[in-house]
């Protein structure tokens, strides 16, 4: 994450030179950079059987022996980097017994999400609860725990919703929500990225 961090620093925002997406999204050259850091954390680490990534999801075998199974987003809202809005990578971590193909969420042993906006910070899961972390604290190399057992809260007023478009045709019913929570006056919190939506609604 912190390398990925960095290289949105450091990067122009401008397409890559070659178009890989199987979805017909146009890519840009952060996306392929975080995209590869991630396969190559997948070649180096033998705990590692397979990995998946939404920019090709197909998924590869990396090491036979391999515990887990890993399938990521490399850059979710990569469409508004060059707004610098915050952006984020996601990551879903099954054992090697279930794979992705045909596995559930509850089958999920671990999964991450990271978040590049004015701090560097990262939620993961371990084995009492979500963590969130922060990188480069108080200018100082590495990261900090900053909250701990991070929980969503069962209660809020604010929504963040996505994909509006299919909210009044496609999709009906996600358009009366959507009028629901405008009625009964809740708080648009929109970043425009799955990503930099969470923090809206954790509590600790």
């Amino acid at each position: 994450f912190a390398t990925v961090s960095a290289a949105l620093r450091a990067e122009l925002v401008v397409k890559a030179e070659e178009q890989k997406s199987v979805f017909g999204d146009v890519q840009l050259g952060v996306d392929v950079l975080a995209d590869q850091l991630l396969w190559d954390v997948c070649r180096s680490e033998p705990l590692i059987k397979t990995g998946s990534s939404e920019e090709a999801p197909d998924v590869r075998e990396m090491h036979a022996g391999g515990r887990f199974c890993l399938c990521w987003d490399p850059l979710d809202g990569s469409a508004i980097v060059d707004n610098n809005w915050a952006v984020g990578t996601i990551i879903g971590i099954w054992p090697a017994a279930t794979g992705v193909i045909g596995a559930t969420g509850r089958d999920q042993v671990a999964s991450m999400v990271a978040n590049y906006g004015p701090r560097t910070t990262a939620f993961a899961t371990l084995d009492d609860g979500v963590y969130e972390f922060t990188l480069g604290v108080g200018g100082a190399d590495g990261w900090l725990c900053s909250r701990e057992r991070v929980r969503i809260s069962p209660q809020s007023r604010i929504f963040s919703p996505a994909n509006l478009r299919t909210a009044r045709h496609e999709l009906p019913g996600y358009g009366e929500l959507i009028d629901f929570w405008l009625d009964q006056r809740y708080t648009l919190r929109f970043c425009g990225g799955l990503v930099p939506d969470i923090p809206h609604h954790p509590r600790d």
